[in-house]
Formats: C-alpha cells, structure tokens, sequence
C-alpha cells in the first residue's frame, strides 16, 4: 500500500483500490489474517497510506481502518502511530480529516453549535 512506489503505469490509484477491495473482502472478519495484517504493521501503513493519499482512496482507506479497529487487538497500533511527516497521531489525522470535511461541506458552526442544519444533506 505505499502509494508512491505504485505509479509507474498511471494506475496507482486503480492499483491501490483494488488493494483495498482485497482487505475489506479476504483479510477483514477472517481472525488469523486480521492477526497477520496486525503483526506486519497494517494499521501504520495504512494511516500513512490515509494521510498521503488522494480524496478518493481516501475515503476506502479509512473505511477498512473502522473495520480493523473493531479488532481490539489492533487499538494499540492506533494509538502508537505517529505521522512521519508531520508527527501528528492518529486521533489528530482524523480529527483534520473531519475538519477538512466539514469545510468541503461549508458546515457552519458557532461556538460547537451546527448552524446551517436547513441545507439539504444530499442534493
């Protein structure tokens, strides 16, 4: 799943979803792949893979890092993970995501208080 090394043939990102689609689908809800996935380090690699990837892998990746979470196994992985880039943790990368989300979505809030609850959630 290092997303920079894929992109020599221009699929990258056909390439990393389909990657995705193998974990939600072979190694998540299967107890020993989930315990393999943990022991080579999958949930560091994969918060790295959510903090550099484009906005539509995005989205799939931090839908399989809900499904491995519900392992309790793998809590501690999150919680140990620090950004190589940025040396934020995890709670602080999916705190931003949410941010960022609230922004693409021009969610209004005054003072922790949703204003703008009248716009339509899906056009």
């Amino acid at each position: 799943m290092q997303f920079k090394d894929v992109d020599h043939s221009g699929n990258a990102i056909t390439f990393i979803s389909s990657v995705l689609d193998c974990l939600a689908n072979a190694v998540f809800g299967n107890k020993r792949c989930e315990l393999h996935f943990l022991d080579i380090d999958g949930v560091y690699v994969l918060l790295d893979l959510i903090e550099t990837c484009e906005y539509t892998i995005k989205r799939l990746a931090v839908s399989c890092l809900c499904t491995i979470l519900e392992n309790t196994k793998s809590f501690q992985s999150f919680v140990e993970w620090n950004s190589k880039k940025t040396s934020i943790n995890a709670t602080q990368l999916l705190v931003e995501l949410y941010n960022h989300e609230d922004k693409r979505f021009t969610v209004q809030t005054i003072d922790g208080i949703l204003q703008n609850i009248n716009r339509p959630l899906f056009p």
